[in-house]
């Protein structure tokens, strides 16, 4: 039971140290990135490679229309899930990265239950504050701690971005 606890308590906190690294699909894979994010409407990212070259590009906070016409465009939601192979977090990840090519901020979520997680997105609209979205579905969602989801008690709900 102990373990158990440990090993929970290490998984919570190296989830909530994740947003502060990030990996670049234009870099090798053993080349880190480090992101840094404002606090602004607008926050800029900057990726810096270890390599000479560096990019950044410039993310905004969107409009709850401007998330409407994304998801609705964006394909993730047509992929197939494969258990142990393209899950929740998979999906969540790919629109992520789709919404960060396309300048939506948008943040990585894990729904943390007594067991288990569960991934999905967020966006925090200028009008409509923070939305929630399941990335399967293009549903919008309002967890909650201490409500449910998926038939299960959310505990905690980890925003990274």
């Amino acid at each position: 039971m102990r373990k158990k606890l440990i090993f929970a308590l290490v998984a919570i906190l190296l989830f909530s140290a994740w947003p502060a690294y990030a990996y670049n699909s234009d870099t090798a894979p053993q080349e880190s990135v480090r992101t840094k994010v404002s606090q602004s409407a607008a926050p800029t990212l900057k990726y810096h490679t270890t390599g000479s070259s560096s990019r950044s590009i410039t993310l905004k906070n969107p409009t709850f229309e401007e998330v409407k016409d994304f998801i609705l465009k964006d394909p993730t939601s047509r992929n197939e899930f494969v258990f142990n192979q393209y899950e929740c977090r998979h999906f969540a990840t790919e629109v992520n990265n789709n919404a960060d090519t396309a300048g939506l901020r948008c943040a990585f979520v894990l729904l943390c239950f007594h067991r288990g997680q569960h991934a999905v997105i967020a966006f925090d609209t200028v009008d409509r504050g923070l939305v929630y979205i399941e990335p399967q579905t293009d549903a919008t969602i309002r967890p909650e701690v201490d409500g449910n989801y998926q038939g299960k008690e959310i505990k905690q709900i980890l925003i990274a971005w």
